[in-house]
């Protein structure tokens, strides 16, 4: 007869016992032997975790942003008081700080010889919905275009930040449209809106309008002409509009000239996109128009592109193109990279106790009621 096993012989409630804490053992083995392989968790130098999920304001399609957070308004680069806007008027800071440069959006590294693109979205603000959602899915190597219309810019661009996109003022201007109006009167000529700048205002008009608009919100990089799809016409190439250049850039601000095919004075604070999409055509249109923008990089080196006003279509069609931009082997890099000078963190940043949090809650009436 055979002898049972030393296993057979042992109860039934001893066999589940040694099953149970065998299982146990086997799965914190095979744990260890992951966490092993998987190596400690990301860290900054300080040694705070960081969630290496959220990747869309620190790593671009084809390079590596720095880990540098956009602050908010710095009391140094503001005046100290209040603009017609509401709010203080940007200003160069101590030892020429630049809110073009203290306000970009980090600094893609991009290795020597890649193609690199820049997109500018412009009509962000104009539905809640939408802006939310585009500020949270794109890169933060996207820029943002925001008009001094909107009813609450705080909430919008402290979102931005937090997100990495760096944010340019949309400044109205007089369309083609407006040069039957009469330029006497203070009222809107068309869809840009009561404080719209234009040929047939004064300098003194125009000035007071560029100065409403640049008051009305803090801590952008720049502005650009790119508004609700629009351009501003012939102005921003015209004589009446270089008072305007000047001041920008007294002022410490960069400026995007969202017309194709014309270029501005040279200087290291001004740039000009190479195409601009209109998002009200259909979604053939833009797709051709972003593939265009690529071709421009290859090309040149390097392409700028105006989007706008943001639309759902447009959102698809970036969502769709910007991963393609890898394969391709185009870097995505925010629009102040490409106009500012190569090494804007060369720069002294504003001391600590010079930091001040506005609160950009809009203080007047609300002016989108015209849209």
């Amino acid at each position: 007869m055979r002898t049972p096993s030393l296993w057979q012989q042992l109860p039934a409630n001893g066999r589940l016992f040694i099953r149970f804490w065998g299982g146990c053992l086997t799965a914190t083995a095979a744990l260890a032997l992951a966490l092993q392989v998987m190596g400690p968790p990301h860290q900054i130098a300080g040694g705070e975790d960081i969630d290496v999920s959220a990747e869309n304001g620190n790593r671009g399609e084809a390079g590596v942003a720095h880990l540098v957070n956009i602050p908010p308004p710095q009391a140094s680069l503001l005046e100290k008081a209040a603009g017609p806007g509401g709010f203080p008027l940007p200003k160069r800071g101590p030892h020429n700080t630049l809110p073009r440069q203290v306000y970009a959006a980090p600094h893609v590294e991009v290795p020597p010889g890649t193609p690199m693109v820049a997109l500018l979205i412009d009509g962000v603000g104009q539905s809640d919905d939408l802006t939310k959602e585009a500020i949270s899915s794109l890169p933060g190597q996207i820029s943002l275009a925001v008009s001094p219309y909107v009813a609450d810019p705080d909430a919008i661009m402290e979102a931005a930040r937090q997100h990495q996109h760096e944010l340019l003022l949309s400044l109205p201007m007089q369309g083609e449209s407006g040069k039957a109006a009469d330029a006497s009167k203070d009222a809107p000529t068309d869809s840009e809106g009561p404080k719209a700048l234009g040929l047939l205002l004064s300098a003194q008009q125009n000035m007071d309008n560029l100065n409403w608009s640049l008051s009305h919100l803090a801590g952008y990089v720049g502005v650009t002409n790119a508004f609700d799809g629009q351009n501003g016409g012939s102005f921003p190439n015209s004589s009446g509009f270089k008072p305007i250049l000047t001041v920008l850039d007294q002022r410490g601000l960069l400026y995007l000239n969202a017309t194709p095919e014309t270029r501005m004075d040279s200087s290291d604070a001004v740039g000009s996109a190479d195409v601009a999409i209109n998002t009200d055509e259909d979604i053939v249109n833009i797709d051709i128009q972003l593939l265009k923008l690529q071709q421009l990089a290859r090309q040149n080196g390097r392409a700028i592109g105006v989007l706008g006003p943001l639309r759902p279509v447009a959102l698809a069609c970036l969502r769709a193109w910007l991963p393609h931009l890898k394969d391709v082997g185009i870097t995505l890099v925010p629009v102040s990279q490409l106009i500012l000078p190569p090494d804007p963190a060369s720069q002294p940043q504003p001391a600590n106790n010079g930091q001040m949090r506005v609160n950009l809650s809009n203080p007047m009436p609300n002016m989108g009621a015209h849209r």
